[in-house]
């Protein structure tokens, strides 16, 4: 009886763990802050490189334009949908020019989204069992003064933790 509780306990706890776990995300940068207020209006950027992505895998933007705007909305949070100028890659990105766009639209803050297609070959015992095209998200959230709070990024092809896979045509409206 004492075996069988510890073996249980063992594989509740290993269970719990794995469950905690987001083996794909990786946060690079948050600001040391005790204070960090919630947004009340945030805006968020076109996708990095929008013309090309558009091209890889048709209205991946407009799905991430309407996922960005809903998700915000569930956290009573006011989203704008907005254009940075020449937007391609993170280097772009000027302290001044956010701090212009956040006052002109009375912004909290801006979200800048990197999408990178990934094929994956899959495989079981060195057999190949498929191909797939994995996502590595990498998400940048400014203040509304130019300033990087938090830096993030995911690796669907490193591990998808969350096991709620994304589904573009329940995404969709």
């Amino acid at each position: 009886m004492r075996n069988l509780l510890k073996i249980t306990s063992i594989l509740c706890t290993i269970v719990l763990l794995t469950n905690c776990a987001a083996f794909g995300t990786k946060t690079l940068y948050k600001k040391e802050t005790n204070s960090l207020i919630k947004p009340k209006t945030l805006g968020f950027s076109q996708l990095e490189s929008k013309p090309i992505i558009d091209k890889i895998v048709i209205g991946t933007s407009d799905i991430y334009d309407q996922i960005m705007a809903s998700e915000l909305n569930k956290m009573d949070i006011e989203s704008h949908n907005i254009e940075y100028p020449n937007f391609e890659k993170w280097t772009d990105l000027e302290k001044q020019k956010i701090s212009d766009i956040c006052a002109s639209n009375k912004l909290d803050g801006i979200i800048f989204t990197q999408l990178i297609f990934i094929n994956t070959k899959y495989s079981m015992m060195l057999i190949p069992v498929g191909k797939s095209q994995d996502t590595e998200v990498e998400m940048q959230y400014f203040d509304s003064n130019g300033n990087l709070i938090l830096h993030t990024k995911h690796n669907t092809a490193k591990g998808n933790s969350y096991l709620d896979y994304p589904d573009a045509k329940k995404n969709c409206t």
